[in-house]
């Protein structure tokens, strides 16, 4: 089944082209083992489940929006994926429009930021 996902690298770019949330799919965007994230009823946040344990850099995009919806209590490691919530039979649904317009804002002000001379501060 087609969703559409946003898949945000640690390096601050993103990418629109992951078509399905099949587990082995959402695998091999983190990097590995998954843990969902929601952080609304409609947004999901997978990430690598050990990526901190395996020292994966900090995704700073990732990282913002989990402080947005949880405030400054973790930081977040590796290549994420954004999807929708699930429906009442517990299917992953699509990224709203909404989310991913504001994901891809948020991820173009850390590039522009880079670009402009500024570094980002790992926590």
């Amino acid at each position: 089944m087609t969703t559409n996902t946003l898949q945000v690298l640690t390096d601050c770019s993103f990418n629109s082209s992951i078509e399905d949330t099949e587990l082995e799919t959402l695998q091999d965007a983190v990097g590995g083992l998954i843990q969902a994230v929601d952080l609304t009823p409609s947004l999901t946040m997978w990430c690598n489940e050990e990526g901190k344990l395996i020292g994966l850099p900090v995704n700073p995009v990732a990282t913002a929006m989990w402080t947005r919806y949880f405030g400054e209590t973790d930081v977040i490691v590796g290549n994420v994926v954004f999807t929708g919530g699930c429906d009442e039979d517990g299917n992953t649904t699509s990224l709203l429009e909404e989310d991913a317009t504001n994901i891809k804002k948020l991820c173009s002000s850390y590039v522009n930021a880079l670009e402009g001379g500024f570094k980002l501060v790992e926590l």
